[in-house]
Parts: C-alpha cells; sequence; structure tokens
C-alpha cells in the first residue's frame, strides 16, 4: 500500500512541483493550505507531513507546534533557514533549496525507522494569544491571567482542543457536563459568557468564540 504524505503549504512555490514528483515515486499526496491542514491533520491517514516553511519562522514554528500535539507521524519542515524556528521534538529540518534525492533519504529514513518518543502530559495548551495551563487551569490572554471555574476550564479546553470544527450544543453538553439532557441549555450559555469577557476584545461581537445558529459554537483559532 503506498504511503500517505500530505504536504503543507505556505508560500505555495514547490508544493505542486514536489507532489508530481512524489507521485512518480509512488506516494499518495495530498496538499492543503496551513489552516485547513491544522483542522485536519488528527483525522488525517498520512504517514508523514512535508511543511513548506516560509521565510520569517513564525508562523512555521507556531504551526510545528500545533502539528506535532496532533499527530506522532514524523515531520519534515522544508525552510529558508532554521535560525527562527524552535526546536520541537521529532521535526526534521531540510533547508532551501531543496535536493529532492536528499529529500526521499530524509523521508525514507523517517517513514522506515521513526524515532521513538516519550510520552509527555502535555502541560500549557496555545492557541495565538492564549495559553491555557491544564494543571493549574490557569488561562493567560494578551493583557490578563485568570483563574478559570472548573465548567469555564472544560469548556475552554474542549474549544481550544477543537479549532474550527463546529461544537454541536450536544457534543459540548456531553463532554464538559456529562448529559444528554438539551432541555435548558441556559448554564451553557452562562458559561460561553464569562468565557468571552475574558477572550474577546469585544464579548458582544466575538471573533473567536463564534455562535453557530441552531447548532452550537465554533472555535477561531485564526480570525
Amino acid at each position: 500500500m503506498a504511503k500517505e504524505i500530505l504536504i503543507i503549504e505556505e508560500e505555495g512555490f514547490i508544493a505542486s512541483l514536489l507532489r508530481k514528483n512524489l507521485l512518480k515515486k509512488g506516494y499518495d499526496i495530498t496538499i492543503l493550505e496551513r489552516k485547513e491542514a491544522l483542522r485536519q491533520v488528527r483525522k488525517h491517514k498520512a504517514n508523514l507531513v512535508l511543511l513548506e516553511a516560509n521565510a520569517s519562522g513564525v508562523e512555521a514554528s507556531e504551526t510545528c507546534r500545533l502539528l506535532r500535539e496532533a499527530t506522532t507521524v514524523p515531520i519534515i519542515v522544508l525552510t529558508d533557514s532554521t535560525a527562527k524556528l524552535g526546536e520541537v521534538e521529532g521535526i526534521e529540518y531540510l533547508t532551501k533549496p531543496l535536493d529532492f534525492h536528499e529529500l526521499l533519504t530524509v523521508m525514507e529514513r523517517a517513514l522506515n525507522h521513526p524515532p521513538k518518543r516519550k510520552k509527555r502530559m502535555l502541560r500549557i495548551l496555545r492557541i495565538g494569544d492564549l495559553a491555557l495551563d491544564l494543571q493549574t487551569h490557569h488561562l493567560t490572554t494578551r493583557e490578563h491571567r485568570y483563574h478559570l471555574r472548573p465548567k469555564e476550564f472544560s469548556l475552554l479546553r474542549l474549544f481550544m482542543s477543537n479549532p474550527g470544527r463546529v461544537m454541536s450544543h450536544k457534543v459540548i453538553m456531553k463532554e464538559v457536563w456529562d448529559t444528554d439532557y438539551l432541555g435548558d441549555t441556559r448554564t451553557l450559555y452562562v458559561h460561553v459568557n464569562w468565557l468571552r469577557q475574558k477572550i474577546e476584545d469585544t464579548p458582544k461581537k466575538p471573533v473567536h468564540l463564534r455562535t453557530v445558529r441552531g447548532v452550537g459554537y465554533r472555535f477561531e483559532m485564526d480570525p
């Protein structure tokens, strides 16, 4: 069975060329833009991820961290320079201009001998300017630090763990309140409002925690 390679393009200069050459080598290829890839990577069946990084490294570094939290498959970053990319466990870096034969060698090594990773408990869940401490239940924003109530914490952790995904009222009530009862969701509305007071610049016009009418809510990672 052919190995599935997910290519994440940030600049779009070499993704198409890579696809053409890797298809010739017998790989199955999927190309996604960054936002869509981060939404799908948990359920994607890729055996390896290639990330085409931009020169600044800022967004690429954040993408690497989010990918590593979401998947255990090998990740290879194609970048102009590694100087501004932070070290992330289990990720290899290749600098441009790219030598295709070198890339194939690195890919085959990663696919055939994936590094053994130590199982670590994730301590901080970060998205943009939000940092949620999973041990202390503290939420840090650009300007403030809050200690969340237990259900506030569980609710925000659910949203931040599923960026871009529509979470239905039923799923939220089951995950956070452990109930299938939907006769009264006022408690959910109150907790969502509390979170918006903390994470939104204008709580009455939310850009992060969005209402999906008649369905539930969606947490926007990059509004």
